[in-house]
């Protein structure tokens, strides 16, 4: 696995995980994860100070595609101050059902007024996620999600990606399932999760150069599965 700089890659699971990550807290953690050595020993990570990424204003600017350095600091700043208690929620089959294991993004974070850096430090239990990947990972240059203005375009392009085979995929899913892993509100229902969710990110990820189409299928009546077919830029 050749690995470009500025590469986001993690295991599918972590990819199609459910969380409620902000656009902001996202572009965070992102940029973080790309600074990570995915080839790594899980015991390269096994410490705090290891596990402990500096994320500077110029890697937050670039990401949002903000024109003034000055004001990227203070919004980076704002986006990190609730992510220490921002959960996400990993759900895997097992022979017996599935398994869901709910875990923090990060444990710490610091950052000093005026410095232009604020570090993050993740958890133990995210780390396997992160490192040690020999198979079932996704993987996108973090160039890709510049500019993204929707944090469900960034969850979908994700999902994608983690199916995609030579920029290239099929899936079909329940509204329902995609709308819980796009972090949706509670109260959404399938037209909700269609208008709102999917129509508009495939809308700003087609603006990126994607090409996706996607088909609804019913059961008893009611759209309950969406089936997604794209080609990535």
């Amino acid at each position: 696995m050749k690995i470009k700089k500025e590469t986001v890659i993690m295991k599918n699971a972590l990819a199609r995980a459910q969380h409620d990550l902000n656009l902001g807290e996202k572009r965070i953690i992102s940029i973080a994860i790309s600074k990570i050595n995915p080839k790594a020993n899980k015991i390269d990570y096994n410490t705090t100070k290891a596990r402990t990424i500096t994320i500077e204003t110029s890697d937050y600017q670039k990401t949002a595609k903000l024109s003034n350095e000055k004001n990227a600091y203070p919004e980076m700043k704002r986006s990190a101050k609730d992510l220490i208690n921002k959960k996400l929620k990993i759900k895997t089959r097992t022979m017996t059902g599935h398994q869901t294991e709910i875990i923090n993004w990060i444990s710490t974070l610091k950052y000093e007024t005026g410095q232009g850096y604020l570090k993050i430090s993740f958890t133990p239990e995210i780390m396997p996620y992160l490192v040690a990947i020999k198979d079932r990972f996704t993987r996108y240059e973090l160039k890709k999600t510049e500019g993204i203005r929707s944090i469900y375009s960034w969850r979908m392009l994700e999902f994608l990606t983690s199916w995609s085979k030579d920029k290239n995929g099929k899936r079909e899913i329940s509204i329902t399932e995609f709308g819980e892993m796009m972090g949706q509100p509670e109260n959404y229902k399938t037209g909700d999760t269609i208008a709102r969710i999917i129509k508009p990110a495939i809308k700003e990820l087609e603006k990126k150069g994607w090409k996706i189409t996607h088909e609804r299928r019913k059961t008893n009546g009611k759209y309950t599965h969406i089936t997604f077919l794209w080609c990535e830029p």
